[in-house]
């Protein structure tokens, strides 16, 4: 890589990076300071956790050290998917840009990470991308390809259900631009409103596989979920309280006489 090029992402992605060949974004002036000493005007790439308003914030630390904006690289900023298609109520959330079809099964799209992102605001552990954070790649452009490819509008709520997902790492995922592959390996329509489907994951990044997954989901009307769940919720509480009836009795008979006690005192 050539020396005078400088790689900025999110504070929250690499607060931990002592590299000089990716730094966090509020380290990015003290590092200028040093390459303007030694005299090389460095080109600065945005990585991931760099979006608009960031870049702004780049810009406007290159105005101040009177160098031109030319400097920050004119990376393309992908659009992130709708957050509706990976059911999540805050865009910053949403993990998949550019999502597209290539075949029939092939579906293609690119990382896109937001310093602000729930799963990254408590992440320490170094500056590669966190595993959960991956694992909820894998489950966002799953549900975004059944949302957008596989089902038909409907009128009547629906809902996922997840059957089984695993994830395999492979290497670090740096907080850098990354290519997402996803193949849909089996669909099963049971209805208008009733698909099971099987899809794989490929997270690629200079076109090495750094990590994958794999999940497995199935999608009905709203109400018979409902119905599922509340069948289960009946017959969970109902035996969790028939294995605790004995410390039930015990705690009730130990109120009892507690109120009797107070009772004889007053």
């Amino acid at each position: 890589m050539p020396e005078n090029v400088i790689f900025v992402v999110g504070d929250n992605l690499a607060s931990r990076s002592h590299s000089v060949d990716l730094v966090p974004l509020s380290r990015l002036e003290a590092l200028l300071d040093g390459e303007l000493t030694s005299g090389s005007l460095p080109v600065i790439v945005p990585g991931q956790g760099v979006e608009e308003y960031e870049r702004e914030i780049l810009r406007g630390a290159l105005r101040r050290y009177g160098l031109p904006e030319s400097l920050l690289a004119d990376v393309p900023l992908p659009a992130p998917i709708y957050h509706s298609e990976v059911h999540k109520r805050n865009p910053d959330n949403v993990l998949i840009a550019g999502l597209r079809r290539i075949s029939d099964d092939q579906f293609e799209a690119v990382l896109r990470i937001s310093d602000r992102q729930e799963m990254v605001l408590d992440h320490t552990t170094g500056s590669h991308i966190a595993g959960m954070v991956i694992t909820e790649v894998v489950r966002q452009i799953s549900l975004a390809v059944g949302e957008r490819y596989l089902l038909t509008p409907s009128r009547t709520p629906r809902r996922f259900i997840l059957n089984s997902l695993q994830t395999s790492f492979h290497k670090f995922l740096l907080p850098l631009p990354a290519r997402l592959e996803y193949t849909l390996e089996e669909v099963k329509y049971k209805g208008l409103n009733r698909v099971r489907f099987v899809g794989r994951c490929d997270v690629l990044q200079t076109n090495v596989l750094a990590a994958s997954g794999s999940m497995d989901l199935v999608v009905m009307d709203e109400s018979r979920a409902d119905e599922i769940e509340a069948r289960q919720i009946h017959e969970m509480t109902h035996a969790l309280a028939e294995l605790q009836l004995p410390k039930l009795q015990e705690t009730e008979e130990c109120a009892a006489r507690t109120a009797l006690s107070r009772t004889a005192a007053s």
